[in-house]
């Protein structure tokens, strides 16, 4: 391999470089991590994008153009069905040209996204006869991985135990990561303010901690969430909500305030299954900021934090919370030492490490 290796980048669906949200965020920073160390060639888009995409490489490497490695990333969707008819118009397309690659030497990683398909909360509001067209997909990309992909990668190992992975691929973990290249600045340890950035569906719920933080009045929390999602969630904290809880809605730079006011960062949502692996992407945007973190016990984001020692592991209860949250504002030296062990780490969980990770996994070649 030369010393800028070249890559076949592979997702089923279009990319979109602008401003990614929601599932769309991970592909696109992999994409630029990766143009980081080397020439990287795309394919992605609709179905008809990525055909012709697959006959420029492939025609490339009938002229002799050397490929080192293909790294691609599943959808939410299945495979077969990301088309904007969602209809598995072409089930051999994807599979058929990862085949290919390995045929001609190349290895081939995959990142193995969500399986929220595993889980009853799967299909809510979904006809039944396209539920079941979906499982049935979800089984064949299983299917498909295990004759054309040389590594599955996963945000967790945990993940493996939900989900019938081909037995014949080995698994490497590949969670999230941050793109955060400046050093963080320096905020006052007391008071204590505590900062959560993300969604208020079904997976996340806050009530204990916003019932912790109302008790409180030292100690303020800023929430920053979806508006559509907030609406739909305030009934149910209406009765926690006090003058040290702020809910905004901002995106993009409008977040660089935030963090540059806040010295403590929360994940502490209530455990449940899907928590105990999957690998939240705020996680590593809070290390990257430079941000010690409050997680829920049970949680792999709590195991991840009480590990690695960048902040605090707390039961998910508002006697529990409160007591931390306590001991943290009386005691700012805390908030500190936890800062000191995020910047300490922050450097080995960015984006640019995960795809020198997948280069080195898949080349040998050292990271």
């Amino acid at each position: 391999m030369t010393s800028t290796p070249r890559i076949i980048f592979h997702v089923p669906s279009p990319l979109i470089l602008d401003n990614p949200g929601g599932s769309g965020v991970r592909p696109v920073k992999m994409l630029r991590a990766f143009e980081q160390l080397g020439e990287v060639w795309i394919v992605a888009g609709h179905s008809k994008e990525r055909r012709e995409a697959m006959k420029k490489v492939e025609q490339a490497i009938a002229d002799g153009v050397h490929f080192d490695l293909v790294y691609s990333e599943s959808h939410t969707m299945p495979t077969t069905l990301t088309d904007p008819d969602h209809l598995p118009r072409h089930p051999l397309l994807d599979f058929g040209f990862l085949h290919r690659m390995r045929r001609h030497g190349i290895k081939v990683g995959l990142f193995y996204r969500d399986i929220y398909w595993r889980f009853p909360i799967y299909g809510k509001g979904l006809h039944p006869a396209k539920k079941q067209l979906a499982l049935a997909m979800y089984r064949y990309d299983l299917l498909a991985y295990g004759r054309t992909v040389d590594l599955l990668y996963l945000p967790s190992l945990r993940m493996a135990s939900h989900v019938p992975l081909p037995s014949r691929v080995p698994l490497a973990e590949l969670p999230p990561g941050h793109d955060v290249t400046d050093a963080p600045a320096a905020v006052e340890p007391s008071p204590l303010k505590l900062l959560f950035i993300g969604g208020f569906s079904e997976h996340y719920q806050l009530h204990e901690l916003f019932a912790a933080v109302q008790q409180l009045p030292q100690v303020s929390l800023t929430i920053c969430t979806r508006p559509n999602e907030w609406e739909a969630a305030r009934p149910e904290y209406e009765q926690y909500l006090a003058e040290n809880i702020t809910v905004v809605h901002r995106h993009g730079e409008g977040l660089r305030e935030l963090f540059e006011q806040a010295n403590v960062c929360v994940v502490s949502t209530k455990p449940s299954q899907y928590w105990t692996f999957a690998a939240p992407l705020k996680v590593y945007e809070y290390l990257g900021h430079g941000k010690p973190i409050l997680a829920s016990t049970g949680s792999l984001a709590g195991d991840f934090v009480q590990h690695h020692g960048v902040g605090w592991t707390v039961d998910y209860g508002r006697d529990s919370l409160r007591e931390v949250l306590q001991s943290l504002a009386d005691d700012p030296a805390r908030i500190e030492a936890a800062r000191d062990s995020v910047l300490r780490v922050r450097s080995q969980h960015s984006w640019l490490r995960r795809a020198q990770q997948v280069v080195s996994d898949l080349t040998g070649r050292p990271s």
